[in-house]
């Protein structure tokens, strides 16, 4: 069978068919036992509708009817006799005959329109071929089964243990070694035969454990095209939308992962191609106006490489201009000016994924929020991968994940430091160094080395962590990790470094679900623990830093709740947005009118200001040119929340000084509150 959807439901149909014929069969006997009746009923409702789904218009006409009987009878209208049980089992019978069918991709046995006539009239289908009893007895075992993601889940854990216990054997054995090693030739002979048996036994043990990792992760690895299918259609809604030609392609797409990490892929890969598409792509005029193909491409890749996955998007629009990116990132506070002149063309685009920045001059449901790129580093960081950008100016934007095929157990470096043992995820580690104290120079307050010929800020990893770090006198060579995340790099000096290690990841439990610097723990093979370091952690202003009390002053701002007005004519859209915003702790007033808004504007003063386009009396454009030629809110962020969705309608909103335009169609909690998050935190 070519679709996979008619395959999964003949799976699922088989479950319910079963079902449904052991309950019919023990209502014949015990007909007052009415309550099997509901689970009877909600099998036929469940293979009616699932049959919708996949256009199986005959089993859905079949089961339509069986719900019919089973209904009748629960609700007391028809009896629980042999006669209804008997059309109920006829019944299955008949889709079980189509299903079957289905999987063999072959014609059913039956002439399926001539028995649902016959069925829906209350006959007890007689054109069902009688099946040989030889036939039912050597029926078929499907060669699939349904699993418990939990249980596959359990499944894997428990190897992850099984992995553990050999590195605690494998350390045992070294212990064995040095005993052998230090006993005298004539009483260490046996010991050392004994070594040779168990290491053998290890050995073929770890062969067996591998082996079962890797079909225990077989089991919950999923192909990209898991994810991919509803992507072709992201792009095509989009590119309707914003009115643009676009060639999608896709290749890789039976690249496995860790469903887990697929799960995490996705919104990376909506944010990355919707910005592919509102950012890259040009319009067709536009694009040919340059000398290049009306239609644009955006291509989405994957493959190995090494113990990780690559995945890249593509595409051939406008590029990323990086004089553009810093005045956008000074414009928006992101950075300071003087910052901006500091940063490469390379280290500009890098800037994209700050909060809050955007190059777009109006929010909309598509992008300009601030929060696309945000959202995919913070993804990345989340599934513990990297990522880079690479951009021409006019020619290309190429944004590559660097992802681990799992999480469940990860490449690692196994440190000390402040006398603890971590696990440093291999992902983020460049290179080890030594580097004496001579090599160390400062900038400003802060130290400095040179790797590569590239100045890199150097941290004590002990100080970062708030544990004890001792730097021995002299100018002995110290073990320095370099480490990058997206285009930063820092150095780390830690005590010293053991070597690396397959480590499996246990997670810290809830209770440690915010804890800074940690994602998780490890049992090493001496039996005792190692957290795991969240690198990105590092990477955040003031790493390790310990926080300053806040001022009278900093408390009251804290304290203070951003105060909104909503003006809007209907009251079901008031009281939504009053109740999504109230809900986060916002300060929401409402006003019916623009003549209200204005009125209660002039009375109080707002953070922020919602308003609908088409009311009685002023409409919100109107309202919006009035606000801003006031001294008082001049500068205050103003949404537009409307149900016009055509450009013009935006181009009106941003002429009016609106920042952002939210269109009613496409609304939802969570782009209302990201918008008012962007604008006023």
């Amino acid at each position: 069978m070519g679709n996979r959807y008619l395959e999964i439901f003949c799976r699922e149909a088989e479950e319910h068919l079963a079902s449904l014929q052991s309950g019919l069969l023990v209502l014949e006997k015990n007909p007052a036992r009415t309550e099997l009746l509901h689970e009877l009923l909600r099998n036929a409702h469940t293979l009616k509708g699932s049959a919708r789904m996949v256009g199986l218009a005959d089993i859905s006409a079949i089961t339509h009817t069986m719900e019919e009987l089973l209904k009748g009878m629960e609700q007391g209208l028809r009896r629980v006799d042999a006669e209804t049980i008997d059309l109920l089992l006829k019944g299955a019978d008949a889709v079980a005959l189509i299903t079957s069918a289905l999987m063999r991709g072959v014609p059913p046995e039956l002439d399926v329109e001539r028995f649902v006539a016959e069925y829906e009239r209350g006959e007890s289908g007689r054109l069902l071929p009688v099946e040989p009893l030889e036939a039912k007895a050597e029926g078929a075992v499907a060669d699939t089964v349904r699993a418990d993601v939990k249980t596959l889940d359990n499944l894997v854990n428990l190897v992850g243990e099984m992995i553990i216990n050999r590195k605690r054997l494998e350390a045992k054995l070294d212990g064995l070694k040095e005993l052998c090693y230090e006993l005298p030739p004539e009483k260490a002979a046996p010991f050392t035969a004994f070594r040779g048996e168990l290491e053998e036994d290890i050995l073929y043990l770890g062969f067996l454990i591998q082996d079962l990792h890797e079909k225990a992760m077989g089991l919950r690895m999923l192909p990209l095209k898991t994810i991919s299918d509803g992507l072709e259609r992201l792009v095509r809604d989009l590119s309707l939308q914003l009115s643009r030609e676009v060639q999608f392609e896709i290749e890789g797409q039976g690249i496995e992962m860790d469903r887990v990490l697929l799960d995490g892929l996705k919104p990376i890969l909506i944010h990355l191609l919707t910005n592919a598409l509102s950012h890259g792509i040009e319009p067709p005029e536009a694009r040919e106006a340059c000398g290049k193909p009306r239609r644009g491409s955006v291509l989405l890749s994957a493959r190995h490489e090494g113990n990780s996955v690559l995945v890249e998007v593509r595409d051939d629009g406008r590029g990323m201009d990086p004089a553009a990116i810093k005045a956008a990132a000074v414009s928006r506070g992101v950075i300071e000016a003087r910052e901006a002149e500091g940063l490469t063309d390379e280290e500009a685009l890098y800037l994209t994924f700050r909060p809050g920045f955007s190059t777009a001059e109006i929010v909309t449901d598509i992008s300009g929020r601030g929060v696309g790129m945000d959202v995919v580093k913070k993804n990345i960081e989340r599934v513990k991968g990297n990522v880079t950008l690479s951009s021409e100016t006019g020619r290309f934007t190429q944004v590559t994940l660097q992802l681990p095929l799992t999480l469940s157990v990860l490449d690692a470096l196994i440190i000390t430091c402040g006398d603890e043992t971590f696990a440093v995820p291999a992902t983020y580690l460049q290179e080890i160094l030594k580097v004496r104290p001579s090599e160390i120079t400062t900038m400003g307050t802060d130290e400095v080395i040179k790797v590569r010929g590239a100045t890199t800020p150097l941290y004590s990893l002990a100080g970062m962590l708030g544990l004890p770090a001792r730097r021995d006198a002299g100018d002995a060579p110290l073990p320095v990790l370099v480490l990058k995340h997206c285009d930063q790099r820092i150095a780390c000096i830690v005590e010293s470094h053991v070597g690396y290690s397959e480590v499996v990841v246990k997670g810290l439990g809830k209770q440690f679900g915010n804890v800074r610097y940690l994602f998780g723990a490890t049992i090493m093979g001496d039996g005792n623990p190692a957290l795991i370091l969240n690198v990105p952690d590092l990477f955040q202003p003031g790493g390790g830093a310990p926080r300053t009390t806040l001022s009278p002053e900093e408390e009251a701002a804290v304290k203070r709740r951003p105060k909104v007005l909503v003006v809007d004519d209907s009251i079901t859209t008031r009281t939504m947005e009053q109740s999504i915003l109230a809900g986060q702790g916002y300060h929401v007033v409402t006003a019916v009118s623009g003549e209200d808004a204005m009125e209660k504007s002039a009375s109080d003063r707002f953070d922020l200001i919602i308003s609908d386009v088409e009311m009685p009396g002023m409409n919100g454009f109107e309202l919006t040119r009035l606000l801003r030629a006031s001294e008082t809110y001049q500068d205050t962020p103003i949404i537009i929340v409307s149900s016009l969705s055509r450009d013009e309608d935006k181009r009106q909103a941003l002429q009016s000084g609106a920042q952002a335009y939210i269109v009613k169609g496409a609304f939802d909690q969570g782009l209302l509150l990201e918008t008012v998050q962007m604008l006023i935190g």
